[in-house]
């Protein structure tokens, strides 16, 4: 049975520096407005001569901003650092993460070789997703992971809906105060270490390690004793993980899902709940511009 929680937080709005630095001036301004008012920015989609967006709780803002070809080719030459060679392998899957836990999803013309993408020309569209720093959210998953130790908790929602924010707070108050704990970080495309840089935080993160190979060398090697990762749910990563918590280091890690069902119907995420990996799952959601966690909370019995 799913137990509902609503918790509120409210989040104060800024531009990243690196903002200024790309965006043509309109289209900078228009975004200095938005966050003038208080609209919490999630992404920022850019166009090639079509109309940029802005999501924010999960409904799109039009701007009146269009660039031009030459304005989208300055932008991604430039979050490229002018060497599309020194980012080829993350462009091949569609991203590039920049300082400050930026994500870039990357979309045009495919090079394709087989079944396999080479490389992307004639960029199209991109979206830039925007990290948060919230601390005072994520209370009840903490309670779960003390709750259900020595099994782990997953969290999952549709895209967009706070699962790597939430990830970050929850990281963050397990690993501070007078009896923090032991938490290794799989930080796969550079996002989810963003904001953990604090002193006084007793983390490892692994930066840009595979998910599999992160998840064994935190088990075996750094002696966790809380595994955290985002968007699981490969066989590959499935197996490794069950291998983790074999050697008693639960796990705590996203997924995409709109529904307790709908992540069950994901071979890896089966595999993992027949394991008995998890013992409880987590459904989120945001109401409104505020960002308002409501929380959706199935437990499952050994």
């Amino acid at each position: 049975m799913a137990t509902v929680i609503n918790t509120r937080q409210r989040s104060i709005e800024e531009l990243p520096k690196i903002f200024f630095e790309l965006l043509p001036c309109e289209l900078y301004s228009a975004l200095k407005e938005l966050a003038a008012r208080g609209i919490p920015i999630d992404e920022v989609r850019l166009r090639s001569e079509r109309m940029a967006t802005v999501t924010s709780g999960g409904k799109n803002i039009v701007l009146n901003c269009i660039l031009s070809k030459s304005q989208m080719e300055y932008v991604f030459d430039s979050i490229c650092e002018h060497s599309l060679y020194a980012h080829a392998d993350t462009i091949k899957q569609g991203y590039i993460t920049l300082d400050g836990g930026i994500r870039v999803g990357i979309v045009g013309r495919a090079s394709v070789v087989g079944e396999s993408v080479i490389g992307v020309y004639d960029v199209s569209a991109l979206s830039f997703r925007l990290p948060r720093r919230v601390r005072r959210v994520g209370a009840p998953v903490c309670e779960l992971l003390k709750k259900t130790f020595p099994r782990g908790v997953l969290v999952y929602s549709p895209p967009a809906h706070g699962k790597t924010t939430l990830l970050r707070a929850v990281i963050a108050a397990m690993t501070s105060g007078s009896e923090p704990w032991r938490v290794a970080v799989i930080d796969s495309r550079g996002e989810l270490g963003f904001s953990l840089d604090e002193p006084s935080l007793c983390v490892d993160v692994l930066y840009g390690y595979p998910r599999p190979l992160g998840i064994e060398i935190a088990a075996r090697s750094m002696n966790a004793q809380l595994i955290v990762c985002d968007e699981i749910g490969t066989p590959e990563e499935a197996r490794a993980i069950i291998a983790a918590q074999n050697c008693g280091v639960p796990l705590l890690a996203t997924a995409h899902g709109d529904s307790f069902e709908g992540i069950m119907r994901r071979t890896g995420i089966a595999m993992l709940d027949e394991a008995g990996v998890f013992g409880a799952y987590v459904g989120i959601e945001r109401r409104g511009n505020a960002r308002d966690y409501i929380y959706t909370v199935t437990e499952r019995s050994v």
